[in-house]
């Protein structure tokens, strides 16, 4: 008796878990059309892709639903009568407020067992982060070129400048009485020391650098940072919101190395936001993604997002935002996000960023929990 009650148990537990769960609960995004072409299913994943929630998308013919993804509706199409073909593609998908999102899409006929057609499946899979890592290993290499060629010039650079400054030096103390030669030589010496603070951002990119590592606390990070900012950011009208986690493990890290990178994307921030605005830095635990080293149990990360509500990044500029000499300030280097950028690949983590013009910008920092 009790055994077969056993399987009747079993029986009734397996018939409660439907396709329609299984599919719920997929990463994935899966959408099923009828034979009308309008969508019957739509799975939680495919609502977070497409920033679409599924009591709108059901009963719309999908031609509607990715009218903004026009190489979406045309692989629909090749899965429908006659040629009812399957196909797979990538592209960015078209989400609502303009934004788009790197997607890998496999598009597959539905059929009975007659081979009836009855609808198409689409399974939509995020592409974002797989982007964000080859992009990083792209930016990782043209750093270790940019590195080679600044440490290979730098000495011959930095030797004619020491002669250009001891020379106007000299010429200053010469001149002391004219007051326009003297404020000439001033000049060259204060540019050969810009000069000279640009090759030393230059090898800085390009020499290993000695990380201190240890447990540390992010939000005695972040508060040293906006501590040391608050009186421009209060002097200038920024207001400062922090969002802060109290929960957090700590994290592993070198203080000084992060201490600027964080400063530097704050004073951005500030510079952007041009004296008028709202800065919100705010820290979670990082659900998005695990990174797992060879022989090590799967990493933790802690996220820390600093958002300003400036006049944003153009959608053309995203990608070079890291990249050396790349600046949108009339007086930039272009070198301080590509310093950032390495430290923080440095300590195993992640820095991106999101924005739109006119909409401000998010800069997204991922670091390994000690």
């Amino acid at each position: 008796m009790s055994a077969a009650k056993n399987l009747r148990e079993k029986s009734a537990a397996a018939a409660r878990i439907s396709w329609e769960n299984i599919l719920t609960s997929l990463e994935e995004g899966v959408v099923v059309t009828d034979l009308q072409g309008r969508i019957s299913f739509f799975n939680q994943s495919a609502e977070m892709l497409t920033e679409l929630p599924a009591s709108y998308a059901l009963g719309q013919p999908y031609n509607s639903v990715f009218a903004k993804s026009a190489w979406v509706v045309d692989m629909v199409r090749m899965s429908e009568p006659p040629g009812q073909t399957g196909s797979r593609g990538e592209g960015d998908l078209a989400r609502p407020r303009g934004r788009h999102v790197a997607v890998n899409l496999t598009v597959s006929p539905l059929q009975d067992r007659y081979d009836q057609f009855l609808g198409s499946i689409i399974l939509l899979r995020d592409l974002t982060h797989r982007k964000e890592l080859e992009e990083d290993l792209k930016r990782a290499d043209r750093l270790s070129l940019l590195g080679t060629l600044a440490a290979g010039l730098a000495h011959e650079i930095k030797n004619p400048l020491a002669g250009i400054k001891g020379a106007a030096q000299l010429l200053t103390r010469k001149v002391k009485d004219d007051a326009g030669l003297r404020e000439y030589a001033e000049i060259v010496v204060n540019e050969v020391n810009r000069v000279d603070v640009l090759i030393d951002q230059l090898l800085d990119l390009s020499r290993p650098s000695k990380i201190d590592f240890q447990p540390l606390n992010i939000h005695e990070i972040l508060d040293q940072v906006l501590l040391l900012e608050q009186a421009d950011a209060a002097g200038a009208g920024v207001e400062i919101r922090k969002i802060f986690d109290p929960s957090l493990p700590s994290i592993r890290g070198d203080r000084a190395r992060l201490v600027q990178v964080f400063l530097n994307v704050v004073k951005n921030a500030f510079q952007a936001m041009n004296g008028q605005g709202a800065l919100t830095v705010t820290t979670r635990i990082e659900t998005d993604f695990h990174i797992r080293e060879h022989g090590r149990e799967r990493g933790k990360f802690i996220r820390v997002d600093i958002e300003d509500n400036g006049p944003g990044i153009r959608e053309e500029d995203l990608p070079n935002i890291f990249s050396p000499f790349f600046s949108t300030k009339t007086n930039g280097t272009g070198l301080g996000l590509a310093i950032c950028y390495r430290i923080i690949n440095e300590h195993g983590g992640l820095i991106r960023v999101e924005s739109r013009a006119g909409a401000g910008a998010c800069f997204k920092v991922s670091l390994l929990v000690a």
